[in-house]
């Protein structure tokens, strides 16, 4: 059975992907850019083909569903790079190419704000997907087989590149505002029920995520919690459309995190969010991923089911998007 978390931001460290494998990741899909440009980024790609090197015994690179697949057979975690915003590409289509034989195989339309392919979650919905450059960015992506995240993308780009896309399109980390609420830091992060639908007739996947400040009841859910969210997106969207992205985050400075909110243009974050938080006890780090399929498995889920939610459903949109 493959596991696959896809949206990890840790800053990689060996004690990282020893917590992978004490996880039995097969594989985690990293962060390699969010408001950096293209040499910016290829510098942090260029740190992780390094680090494959240095920890050759415990990681690999992903380019398709079969590296993973191999990775897991040898007793490693397969990495698979992605970006959390279009920056990167500066509005240059011959990049999305270009950045794809670097290795990376799964990109953001938008992080949080408005930009040249569409709107971010911090944006109205008086704003979509760019009619121009969006949408020639999204045909770019199927054409050289790179997976678009609509994650950090305002409602009405997500359903305009459902309609775009002539292939599946993620939502690799969010959960459902149905279920969560408003009474968390972000609930503007999270999916609506209709969005939630049209992701699975157009045959994507989301990635249901930890991260407290999207999470059911915050920083007190429970693993209870969790899998009672679980089964909720199950019984909506089917057993086929849901899997894990944690959003899992450790070892950024302050400075950091507050570049991730603000990037540089803004003084201060849009949105009032609190310091570092804490993930919860039974998912402190990878090491939950374990009894979270065993509780699963507990809760009723049977054992096809844990497997496509664990991994198999990654598995198929990945080999849909970027090969098998």
């Amino acid at each position: 059975m493959l596991l696959i978390d896809a949206l990890q931001f840790s800053k990689p460290s060996r004690e990282r992907f020893e917590e992978w494998r004490a996880g039995n990741l097969s594989a985690v899909h990293v962060t390699t850019a969010i408001w950096e440009n293209s040499t910016e980024t290829m510098r942090e790609i260029g740190r992780w083909h390094r680090l494959f090197e240095e920890h050759s015994d415990i990681i690999s690179p992903a380019r398709t569903v079969a590296d993973i697949e191999d990775a897991a057979a040898s007793g490693r975690t397969a990495v698979i790079l992605g970006f959390q915003n279009s920056t990167p590409f500066e509005s240059d289509l011959d990049l999305v190419g270009a950045f794809r034989e670097a290795g990376v195989r799964i990109a953001q339309l938008t992080y949080n704000t408005q930009n040249s392919a569409g709107a971010g979650c911090w944006e109205d919905d008086n704003a979509g997907l760019s009619r121009t450059y969006g949408k020639n960015l999204i045909k770019e992506m199927n054409d050289v087989g790179m997976m678009v995240d609509v994650s950090h993308c305002n409602e009405r780009t997500i359903l305009e590149t459902f309609e775009a896309s002539e292939k599946p399109v993620a939502i690799t980390h969010a959960n459902p505002i149905d279920v969560v609420g408003m009474d968390v830091e972000l609930p503007f992060r999270n999916k609506s029920t209709q969005v939630l639908k049209e992701m699975a007739v157009q045959g994507g996947v989301i990635g249901l995520s930890m991260y407290p400040r999207i999470a059911p009841k915050g920083e007190d859910c429970t693993i209870d919690d969790f899998i009672d969210m679980i089964k909720w997106t199950v019984d909506l969207v089917g057993i086929e459309h849901v899997a894990f992205g944690s959003d899992f985050y450790m070892g950024h400075a302050d400075e950091e995190i507050l570049w991730w909110r603000q990037g540089r243009w803004s003084r201060s974050s849009m949105v009032p969010v609190s310091g570092f938080v804490e993930f919860p006890e039974w998912f402190d780090s990878s090491r939950g991923y374990p009894l979270m399929l065993e509780r699963m498995a507990q809760a009723g889920f049977a054992e096809r089911e844990v497997a496509a939610i664990a991994g198999g459903n990654w598995s198929r949109i990945f080999a849909q998007n970027f090969g098998s």
